[in-house]
């Protein structure tokens, strides 16, 4: 299918994989510095460092980020909240083909004793698999990568990703291939396992749901008993693309856009759980029952959700929503394109949802930006954003 240009992209908004391209390329550079904005470049790396970046705090403040090049993963930290770094330590020493994109970046966290757990994606066997890696040395150095899937050698695995508990159980998750017979039906399964102490993950991994859609990342967050939940893009009846939560091996839809499609949107969803057990989602959708990025929350653990809340500028197409959740305070941040610049929109709420503030532009661009991902550390909350152009941003979100 040949995609659109940005001027017929504006023209023509709605059109599916329009947005999921705009998203992706979408062009960014800041004039905006919010106060105690971090803002470090990539020149110290080999290859001048990687668009798709993930970052994670640690228990003790520092600022730990995985950023991919075509070759490598790397995997260094900031003690002064973004503004400067420390040397990248490779988290491969040889070098592989490395698989990346918005939607498919390699991912960081640490758990509660301070071991650093890496994913990524690179060709191996098959032409995608997640590796993994763990640094038990304070990220001085990295055991060699392996597959986390016990059936790599067989089947296409991507999208890696991490989540720490509260109590520091780390939990990586994928989209798997294994069990696919009918290439012309689309779907994945999402797999499972869990970090361990001796530098690396159990071997077997366990199925959590499957009929996902291909190319969207799954969003995770904790309950209040401090079980993991996901919430999912998933191929319904009639091949509509919906949301559904995950849960102790359980799923059930929470989404009712009735998007009918047989391509891949590259849009996942948001999750987060706040801690008095209200559930907060986001998500970009073109139903025929709404179009658009949407918020909702859950006060019965998802059980029924608040009508959707539309948000974002539509002549701009806001795409890729992110969430989070500190006590009352609710923070959402999403990206907009007016054919000229990207721009790095907030919006917060101070009662759990209940209301907004009215959104606002904290950071701009005319290059190449990443997608925003939302942070916390202790009471306070940050927008990580990377931008071709300008480097790496750690925005407080004031």
């Amino acid at each position: 299918m040949a995609l659109p240009s940005p001027k017929q992209a504006l023209a023509g908004h709605r059109g599916l994989l329009l947005i999921a391209v705009l998203a992706l390329t979408s062009c960014s550079t800041s004039h905006q510095h919010p106060p105690n904005a971090g803002a470090a470049d990539y020149q110290h790396y080999p290859a001048g460092g990687g668009l798709f970046v993930s970052a994670t705090f640690a228990p003790d403040g520092k600022l730990w980020r995985v950023v991919p090049e075509k070759q490598h993963v790397y995997v260094d930290y900031s003690t002064d909240l973004g503004k400067s770094f420390s040397p990248p330590v490779p988290v491969n020493p040889e070098p592989q083909t490395i698989k990346v994109s918005g939607e498919n970046r390699p991912d960081i966290a640490v758990d509660g004793t301070g071991r650093i757990y890496v994913l990524y994606a690179a060709e191996g066997t098959q032409p995608s698999a997640v590796y993994a890696s763990v640094s038990n040395d304070n990220g001085q150095s990295f055991a060699p990568p392996m597959p986390v899937s016990d059936k790599a050698s067989e089947a296409n695995t991507y999208q890696g990703q991490l989540a720490t508990s509260p109590a520091g159980q780390v939990y990586a998750f994928w989209h798997d291939e294994r069990d696919r017979t009918d290439w012309k039906q689309a779907g994945n399964a999402i797999y499972l396992t869990t970090g361990n102490s001796q530098a690396g993950f159990r071997p077997i991994a366990e199925k959590l749901a499957d009929t996902l859609c291909d190319c969207c990342r799954i969003a995770s967050a904790f309950d209040t008993d401090g079980q993991p939940v996901w919430l999912a893009r998933f191929i319904y009846q009639g091949r509509i693309r919906d949301h559904g939560l995950i849960k102790a091996h359980k799923n059930w839809r929470v989404t009712f856009d009735d998007w009918e499609i047989e391509a891949c949107p590259e849009q996942g969803p948001a999750l987060a759980i706040s801690d008095d057990g209200r559930y907060h989602i986001a998500w970009f959708t073109q139903g025929t029952a709404r179009q658009g990025v949407f918020y909702a929350f859950s006060g019965d653990k998802g059980g029924h959700f608040s009508t959707p809340l539309p948000f974002g500028n539509p002549e701009k197409l806001p795409a890729h929503p992110d969430v989070i959740a500190l006590g009352q305070q609710v923070a959402l941040a999403w990206t907009e394109f007016d054919g000229n610049q990207t721009q790095l929109m907030l919006m917060q709420s101070r009662d759990g949802g209940q209301t907004w503030q009215a959104a606002k532009a904290i950071a701009s661009s005319t290059a190449e930006t990443d997608f925003p991902l939302l942070l916390q550390h202790r009471q306070r909350l940050f927008v990580s954003w990377n931008s071709k152009n300008e480097g790496y941003r750690l925005i407080p979100v004031q």
